[in-house]
């Protein structure tokens, strides 16, 4: 078993085509650190930019070699050389960008999260279906090679039975000063990273219990540090710890451990040192020793050309990536739940969350 495993299937098959026009929105350091130097190492075809300042637009353009900068967002919409739209935006702004550029005809690659609230998710989903567009979420953290190769363990049965699966990140997080003021703040911009990792491993959990509490000295408006529970009724159990508030530099990263009937896994996916992503794994048979393949690859910036790969692959294909705007909305699901929970000091099923919008994507249908 561990000869067979050591071949770990991981690393994403790049689309046959890949000449598709991209205009980014957005200049911020999620677009410069990440998204236009994963494109540039893919040989993306990057066409323009726009962002809140033409200044900032036109210094990332200089950087990278974009050829156009736009006066403005409507702009960039109205040039037909523009297949795909990349929006890296904070998520009260986002839903009213997809919107503009779903009735502009253009794809979408959106930033995670979708938006701030479960509905208004569901009716950008809603939206994008009927305009005959393709949505796809930026959900990076599945693209991590550790996360990656972990899923082909699960897929080829290692572990057995998935008993009781951990992720614990310990790090003071960078806010933006707009993150400052949002009433949500750790469920929506970090922990979301975690609950779609464990969905994309597990699937969705059949309900959860989630907790969290504020910086003690008011920092900011939204939680700070949350503890979530996930249960599933084949009696697994899923659990994380999203510390921002730790100041013990040492202790920094994010650890994983999945535990299993027949097998662990362990997971450092080397951030925020920047380091390569880790992983090793044991067997419980007898005389198996503890493993660990090099992996290829990083989250950051590495991860980022996969998205853009996932909306290249559909549009080629007509199938359904695993990170589609509607795919995403069981993690927005799952993201919610947890605020009710919190403010509801209890359990709360999956379902409760997603019942209030049934009519809504059915009406719309799935998108691509």
């Amino acid at each position: 078993m561990d000869e067979e495993i050591m071949q770990l299937d991981y690393i994403p098959e790049m689309s046959a085509n890949t000449a598709y026009g991209i205009g980014i929105i957005g200049s911020g350091f999620i677009i410069k650190e990440c998204h236009l130097p994963a494109y540039r190492e893919a040989g993306f075809r990057v066409e323009g930019i726009a962002s809140r300042t033409k200044a900032s637009a036109a210094a990332a353009a200089a950087e990278f070699g974009i050829p156009k900068v736009y006066d403005s967002v409507r702009e960039l919409l109205e040039d037909p050389a523009i297949d795909i739209v990349d929006i890296a935006v904070p998520p009260h702004i986002q839903p009213e960008l997809i919107v503009m550029a779903a009735k502009a005809g253009k794809h979408i690659l959106a930033q995670k999260p979708l938006a701030s609230t479960y509905q208004e998710a569901v009716d950008v989903v809603g939206i994008c279906r009927e305009a005959g567009v393709h949505l796809i979420v930026n959900q990076n953290g599945r693209f991590d090679p550790a996360v990656m190769a972990t899923k082909d363990l699960l897929r080829k049965g290692f572990v057995g039975k998935p008993v009781y699966a951990t992720i614990e990140m310990r790090y003071k997080p960078h806010w933006q000063e707009y993150q400052k003021k949002y009433e949500r703040l750790m469920f929506l911009f970090m922990s979301i990273h975690h609950l779609d990792q464990f969905r994309y491993w597990f699937g969705a959990p059949d309900r959860l219990f989630a907790s969290a509490i504020p910086h003690p000295e008011g920092s900011s408006r939204g939680e700070y540090a949350s503890s979530y529970i996930l249960e599933y009724d084949t009696g697994m159990l899923a659990s994380a710890w999203d510390d921002g508030f730790t100041w013990d530099k040492e202790g920094f990263g994010v650890f994983y451990k999945i535990e299993g009937t027949e097998g662990v896994i362990r997971l450092n996916i080397g951030w925020p040192s920047g380091g390569p992503s880790q992983m090793s794994y044991l067997s419980r048979k007898p005389d198996s020793r503890w493993q660990s393949p090099k992996l290829e690859g990083s989250w950051f910036p590495g991860a980022f050309k996969y998205t853009m790969n996932e909306m290249f692959r559909s549009l080629s294909t007509g199938e359904e990536s695993f990170i589609s705007g509607r795919n995403n909305l069981g993690t927005m699901a799952m993201m919610e739940a947890c605020y009710i929970s919190l403010k509801e000091k209890r359990s709360i099923s999956i379902a409760e969350t997603v019942t209030s919008a049934t009519s809504n994507i059915r009406r719309s249908g799935n998108d691509a």
